[in-house]
Parts: structure tokens; C-alpha cells; sequence
């Protein structure tokens, strides 16, 4: 039972660090990425080391509660916040390690990619991560991890060679080879269904030089711009990254122009990189070109900042390829204008990205070639019901081409439905993921995230 003494035990052994809806900074606690993720949670609980996650889930067993965990508080779905649980907070463990002999970093639960890109970058290395700085390395690198240089480095996930959980049941377990070999087959991809995370371990690379930039389009070339580059990342070297933006804005009622913009990004030689992307450059009516060699961490912060506090509604599909049919329901979207923010964005996915890595990974969805989401993004509460309505009309265009009929799970939206989570495994992958649970959290503590529930109640 949740009473002051429970609470004030609680606050002796963690040093204070236990917040309740009471408390004069419960709401700023709380708050999310979303400001459409409206959450109140039992307690939160600040933790600084390992037994300090041991003690919060061993008092929500104690208390009956669930348990919902927070990294960098920058999924879209509000995962790190839930109505009733204990949240165990980790946003002040973002210790970085950099072993650059071996090539590996150890990163602790919280952090966020701005802290792993500067540590690793010091010996110019580094791992595909999340293109916001901000964003937390747990949730990216659970969910699958889409960044530049995926391409010749694959997914986040697939560079994660161990990791240490707290288990449901207040254990610490090691997932990798000196530990259980099938629940690091689990994180890489399979959600935080298992345990909460205090550690990854991820290999680290050289990219060599880098090339980078965006290039600009006006939104009348929107067609023939998302051919284009879908030709060009049918054959093209490993190398390249390619992601694509199309937005349409009133520009009476929004910041920013309307547009067709190309992230690049290309590690492989120069001379061969102006040969792939030639006719991006004379084909097309191109705005700007902003293309030039830059380091990894120009690279990073090519995509700037999206501050928590705006209101968001995501939803898309991993697509087989990137068709007419696609191509077409896209610029259909375009027809009417918006005052808000936010667009469709459009991933390649390539080389070693659709392999995967030694040991295998939980990500299921390697046949893609692309991703495509619709991602409303807006700030006043009166315009939810248009905004949403807007991403599922435009997800639904996107399933023309859908791999499976799911999309990205760091994208998914708040509503994301069981059947879609199961899609985007398939039935052997789902099964193999609901085993790992039910040895790890049979009772299901924690189901805030795209949930695998255990085997038994699956019935595999």
C-alpha cells in the first residue's frame, strides 16, 4: 500500500530522490516529449546507480505497482510516463566510456546520443545514433535505431554487443555472451519489455571522411525529386544515406517554407559520391546545396533540435520499395496546405542495415527498403483532431507499400495497436521475443512500451 511511510522509506534509501503527486515539482517530473502524453504516474524515482533501480522495482513489486522507464523522455508514444506505476528515472546516469583499443563504449541508461557522440568522437569513432542529440540512447537503440552511416554500420541495435538489466524481480542479469546470449537478441530491437536497462556496451567504428548536407527543393518538384532518389538508392554504394522531408505549409500560418529536402551523408570517395548523386544536383531544380565534407558531429547536428512541449501524432509503414503508388499517394497529401509543423519523412534503408548482425537481432523488418512516416507535429490543443486525422490519412496512403503492414516502433504512435506490434515481428520472431518475457517479466510490470506479452498469455 502506497501510504507517507512507504514514501518516506522510500526517500531515506534513495536520498530524497522520490517524487509523488503532491510534490511542488511533480509536473515538470513528469513532462514528456509529447504535450499530448498527459500521465500521472504513482511515483517517480531518480536513480543515480544500479541499486538504486534494484530498490524502485523491488518497492513496486512491494507496492503492486507497474513499471514504466524513463531515458531521455523522447518517445513520441509517452512510453516513459504511465497513470498509476512507479516511472524509474534515469535521466542523471549519462556516464560514456570509450575504450578506443577495443573500439567499444559502455553507456549508461540515460544518456542521451549528444554524450556518446562526444566521448567516442575524441578517437573518431562512432555508432549510428539518434540524428536529435537530445534523444535518449535506450529507447532508439531498443526500438532498432535508424541514423546516418546505417548504411555501412547497420542499425544502433546491431552495434549493441552486451548490455546489464534489472529484472523484474530486482536482479541483475548480463545479456550478451558472457551472459544469456538470447536476451541481448531481445534488446536488439525487442522493446523494453525485459527489464530496465543500465547499461549497453556498443562497438564502435571509423567512419573515414565524411560528406554531408541537405538538398533543397521546392515543393512543385516533390514527384519527380522521390523518384529520383529512389532510383539512385536502388544501386548505390553502401556509402550513402539518403532521408528525404516533404512538407506544404500556409505559409501565412507556419514557420518555414514548403519543400522537398535531402538529408545526404556518404563515407566512401569523393569522386564516387559526386558520380551517384549527379543527377540530384543537375536533373532537378535544386534550391540549395548544402552538401561539404564535415565531422561526425557537424553530421549529428545537421537536424538541430526539436524542443519538448509541442503536440505529436506519428505514424507510417516500412515499405518494400519506394513505387509510383507510394511516390503518388505522397504528393496527394500535399493538396491541401497546414499551419503546423512537422511533415513526411522518408529513410532509405540500406546496405547493412538489412543485414543482420552476428548473433541476430528481435528488429524484424530487414527486407525494407524504406521507411515512410507522416509526422503531425503542432502546438495548439485545438487543432488535435485535424493533425491527427492528417497522419493516419497519410499512413494510410503509405500502406499501398507497406513490407508488412507495421512501421518503426520509436516512431509509432500513442495508440499503436497490439496487431501492428505482432506485424512488425512476425510469428516467429513474436514467439521467440514472448519466451524472453516470460522468463524475464512473467507477470508483465513492464507493459508500458510496445508490449510483448509473456508466452503463456500468448499462447506460444
Amino acid at each position: 500500500m502506497l501510504t507517507p511511510a512507504t514514501i518516506d522509506v522510500l526517500r531515506r534509501t534513495l536520498g530524497g530522490r522520490v517524487t509523488t503527486p503532491e510534490d511542488p515539482g511533480y509536473d515538470a517530473e513528469r513532462a514528456t516529449f509529447n504535450a499530448t502524453v498527459e500521465r500521472h504516474p504513482a511515483l517517480i524515482v531518480r536513480a543515480h546507480s544500479d541499486d538504486d533501480v534494484r530498490v524502485a522495482i523491488l518497492a513496486a513489486n512491494d507496492l503492486g505497482l507497474p513499471i514504466a522507464v524513463r531515458g531521455g523522455g523522447h518517445n513520441v508514444a509517452g512510453h516513459a510516463v504511465a497513470d498509476g506505476a512507479l516511472v524509474v528515472d534515469l535521466r542523471d546516469l549519462r556516464t560514456v566510456s570509450v575504450d578506443p583499443v577495443r573500439r567499444t563504449a559502455r553507456v549508461a541508461g540515460g544518456a542521451q546520443w549528444d554524450d556518446v557522440d562526444t566521448a567516442a568522437w575524441t578517437y573518431g569513432l562512432t555508432i549510428v545514433g539518434g540524428t536529435f542529440g537530445d534523444t535518449g540512447v535506450a529507447g532508439l537503440t531498443l526500438g532498432g535505431g535508424i541514423g546516418w552511416l546505417m548504411g555501412t554500420q547497420g542499425l544502433t541495435c546491431d552495434n549493441l554487443i552486451r548490455a546489464e538489466v534489472v529484472t523484474a524481480t530486482g536482479e541483475l542479469v548480463v545479456a550478451g555472451p558472457d551472459g544469456d546470449p538470447e536476451l541481448l537478441w531481445a534488446l536488439r530491437g525487442g522493446g523494453g519489455n525485459f527489464g530496465v536497462v543500465t547499461t549497453f556496451e556498443f562497438q564502435l567504428a571509423d567512419p573515414g571522411p565524411i560528406l554531408g548536407g541537405y538538398l533543397r527543393y521546392p515543393i512543385r518538384a516533390t514527384e519527380r525529386v522521390l523518384q529520383q532518389v529512389a532510383t539512385i538508392a536502388e544501386t548505390a554504394p553502401d556509402a550513402l544515406s539518403v532521408f528525404a522531408v516533404v512538407s506544404v505549409h500556409d505559409e501565412a500560418r507556419a514557420e518555414g517554407p514548403s519543400e522537398t529536402r535531402l538529408g545526404i551523408s556518404w563515407t566512401g570517395p569523393a569522386g564516387e559520391f559526386e558520380r551517384t548523386i549527379r543527377p540530384l544536383r543537375e536533373d532537378l531544380p535544386l534550391v540549395e546545396d548544402g552538401v561539404a565534407p564535415m565531422n561526425y558531429l557537424e553530421l549529428q547536428a545537421m537536424s538541430g533540435r526539436m524542443p519538448f512541449g509541442l503536440r505529436h501524432y506519428w505514424k507510417g509503414h516500412f515499405l518494400r520499395s519506394f513505387g509510383h503508388d507510394v511516390v503518388s499517394g505522397i504528393v496527394d497529401s500535399l493538396a491541401a496546405p497546414r499551419g503546423a509543423l512537422g511533415g513526411i519523412l522518408i529513410e532509405a534503408i540500406r546496405g547493412a542495415a538489412r543485414r543482420e548482425p552476428e548473433g541476430g537481432a528481435a528488429f524484424g523488418q530487414r527486407q525494407a527498403a524504406w521507411n515512410a512516416t507522416a509526422l503531425a507535429v503542432w502546438q495548439d490543443e485545438a487543432d488535435d483532431a485535424e493533425e491527427i486525422a492528417w497522419a493516419r490519412a497519410v499512413a494510410e496512403r503509405l500502406a499501398v507499400g507497406s513490407l508488412a503492414g507495421a512501421g518503426y516502433a520509436n516512431y509509432a504512435p500513442v495508440d499503436e495497436t497490439a496487431e501492428r506490434v505482432r506485424l512488425a515481428y512476425g510469428p516467429e520472431r513474436f514467439g521467440r521475443l514472448a519466451a524472453a518475457k516470460r522468463r524475464y517479466d512473467p507477470e508483465n510490470r513492464f507493459r508500458f512500451n510496445l508490449n510483448i506479452p509473456p508466452a503463456d498469455v500468448v499462447g506460444t
